[in-house]
């Protein structure tokens, strides 16, 4: 059972809209925030994949979504993209890994390390000279990945939040 990276095609979106929530629902800022409201946050999730799924209609040419096929089936994608102001500012192509998501049913196979290894040469196709990725500091398998791939932990941030009764 191989698995292949392949470009997003129209019709791929249904499937990343499933393996968001699974995936971010356990270890993400709005999935370990109990004060949330359970449904909202995997709607949250399974907006933010039909969004980059959308922006994917017509392809810009600083984004780009991978996925992973196994047996065909969606297991995993990466959402890249170029931010251009950061890529102004510090005089340099700046790169960013927006997101990497891999079904919890196909973890430990090694697909979240050949998205981000297609993710990396897909920066170096569009010269980045630097490129970044954020994650939560309870998701210790992204962490080993992508320390694996040469990335280096500069800087970890804490969010604080307050639900309020109105």
């Amino acid at each position: 059972m191989a698995v292949e990276i392949d470009d997003y095609r129209q019709g791929d979106e249904e499937r990343m809209a499933e393996i968001a929530p699974r995936a971010f629902g356990r270890f993400t800022r709005h999935g370990i925030d109990y004060t949330l409201p359970r449904d909202r946050v995997e709607l949250h999730y399974r907006n933010e994949a039909l969004s980059y799924a959308r922006r994917m209609a017509r392809p810009p040419d600083d984004l780009a979504v991978f996925v992973a096929r196994r047996d065909g089936e969606v297991s995993g994608y990466i959402v890249v993209n170029i931010d251009h102001a950061r890529s102004a500012e510090f005089g340099m192509r700046w790169g960013i890994l927006r997101s990497l998501a891999v079904d919890p049913d196909f973890h430990h196979q090694g697909i979240g390390t050949k998205l981000i290894e297609r993710a990396i040469h897909w920066f170096r196709e569009q010269r980045c000279e630097y490129i970044e990725v954020a994650t939560d500091q309870n998701n210790i398998a992204a962490i080993r990945a992508y320390e694996a791939a040469g990335f280096r932990v500069i800087y970890c941030g804490m969010i604080l939040s307050q639900k309020l009764e109105c």
